[in-house]
């Protein structure tokens, strides 16, 4: 995996359900290192390339390659061996609020991916586990159960999770969704604090303008499945703005 220059590159891609196609990319390459944002309506693909890029779903034509090696060329065993790599924060309604489970026991399933099976996490792994616990400012709430949480915190405990895996790619999915101004906010600055301190590679999806941080600097523009747009993020906008494609700002 080591010096390759994209961490993501998709080629030819249709994806399709039934009769309907969901998804057409010609290319779409994402650079290690990058924080890219992937922008449009609801509808507009967005989900569906994520999970695609992450491995949770298959194309029904075309490449998906992570780090240089097409997706479908992983052995089982391999695959499960890069996946450990890759961090994903799903939409909060994805997640199982009403499971009885503790702040820190969620936190800690990110560490549970990076053992054999059934062995038991140990104390470096706790130590991990603690770590991005305070780091998202939850440490007085890390025996508290997740569902007891405001939706923002919830929302921290997903990034703590994902993040206590240490992965090289972390794949965010509409974090901001139905959640107020002020986590939008707080969330805007985790993530450019994350991302000015680590080398890791992240995709965010939204459909709102508002919760990407200024560290994502480059957009792709979504819209019917379509890549109709890809640059600087002013650019990409004013495009959203020129076809009349509605982004919630």
């Amino acid at each position: 995996m080591e010096g390759m220059t994209d961490a993501i590159l998709l080629s030819e891609i249709c994806v399709r359900h039934g009769r309907q196609t969901l998804l057409e990319i010609e290319r779409l390459a994402i650079p290690s290192g990058q924080f890219i944002g992937l922008i449009g309506p609801n509808g507009a693909g967005k989900t569906t390339c994520l999970k695609l890029c992450c491995g949770l779903i298959r194309p029904n034509g075309g490449v998906v390659s992570l780090y240089g090696r097409p997706m479908s060329f992983f052995p089982w065993g391999g695959w499960t061996r890069y996946r450990k790599h890759i961090g994903y924060v799903p939409q909060q309604n994805e997640y199982n609020a009403h499971l009885p489970f503790t702040v820190r026991e969620v936190v800690a399933m990110g560490r549970n991916g990076l053992k054999p099976f059934l062995c038991p996490l140990n104390k470096a792994d706790y130590e991990r586990v603690d770590f991005w616990i305070d780091k998202m400012g939850l440490y007085e709430h890390r025996r508290q159960t997740f569902r007891s949480l405001s939706g923002g915190q919830q929302q921290k405990t997903l990034i703590a999770r994902a993040m206590a895996a240490e992965p090289r790619l972390v794949f965010l999915d509409e974090p901001g969704a139905g959640l107020d101004p002020k986590w939008k906010r707080q969330f805007r600055d985790i993530m450019d604090a994350l991302f000015k301190d680590s080398t890791i590679t992240v995709v965010l999806i939204s459909h709102e303008v508002e919760v990407i941080p200024s560290s994502c600097e480059r957009l792709v523009l979504l819209d019917r499945g379509h890549i109709v747009a890809d640059g600087p993020r002013e650019q990409v906008l004013d495009a959203a703005i020129t076809r009349q494609i509605w982004i919630h700002s």
